[in-house]
């Protein structure tokens, strides 16, 4: 991905972070794309939807929850 700042390619990133869901904390490896120059964090769609799921399967996975097989 090219940072829209500079132009240049950016580096894909992950680092540990917190997140809120439904009044909870979960820890989660966060994907972003960094621009080394300005130092800004960026994220696309697909990034933003995998660090989500990563939420959502650990709440899952807290409150055992399954997901139910769809035909």
């Amino acid at each position: 991905m090219k940072s829209p700042i500079t132009g240049k390619e950016m580096l894909l990133k992950r680092e540990k972070c917190s997140l809120s869901f439904r009044k909870e904390e979960f820890t989660i490896s966060s994907h972003f794309y960094l621009c080394e120059e300005s130092g800004e964090q960026f994220t696309s769609t697909e990034l933003d939807e995998l660090n989500l799921l990563q939420v959502h399967n650990q709440y899952r996975d807290k409150y055992n929850f399954r997901q139910k097989n769809v035909i």
